[in-house]
């Protein structure tokens, strides 16, 4: 998958953003608000090898996205299929929040998905973790309902459309 967003792109993981993927998941602030504790070097072996196996249609998708300078992936978004819904995530290096690199790749992704897939495009997030919140609804989720999952308390939003206030 490769989406051309000007500034930035959404693409396939590969090989040669093992050590930004790492920079992303081993920094405790990524953690803060997520079910996973910071990664190992022995985890990123294993990610990598996961990633590596993905395909297109996989139950679990994850993608860079990229800035076009010098490839540098500065964010990992996820698609992951479970039976009657497809769940989305974002997760970005600290360095690089706050400058809308998050929520346009976010939209740019669901356009390029499919209006099935869209119709059934769920996010969850920590209710604690306000700026993830203030993505969701500005890239058309809408609030359904708080949960408990693994202990910790939810908030679950569901695709309604593009808004981006």
């Amino acid at each position: 998958m490769y989406i051309n967003c000007g500034d930035f792109c959404v693409r396939d993981i590969s090989d040669d953003d093992a050590e930004s993927y790492y920079e992303i998941f081993s920094n405790p602030e990524v953690a803060r608000y997520d079910d996973f504790e910071p990664i190992s070097r022995a985890d990123l072996l294993v990610d990598m090898a996961r990633i590596a196996g993905q395909a297109p249609g996989s139950l679990l998708r994850e993608l860079a996205v990229a800035l076009p300078e010098d490839d540098k992936m500065i964010g990992v978004l996820t698609l992951e299929k479970k039976r009657l819904y497809t769940y989305i995530g974002y997760h970005f290096n600290p360095d690089y929040q706050g400058r809308g690199y998050a929520l346009r790749s976010v939209v740019a992704l669901i356009n390029s998905l499919g209006e099935d897939v869209q119709a059934s495009l769920r996010l969850v997030s920590d209710p604690e973790n306000h700026a993830s919140v203030a993505l969701a609804e500005k890239a058309g989720f809408v609030f359904l309902k708080r949960r408990k999952h693994k202990g910790a308390q939810e908030v679950m939003y569901v695709y309604k459309g593009n808004r981006q206030d």
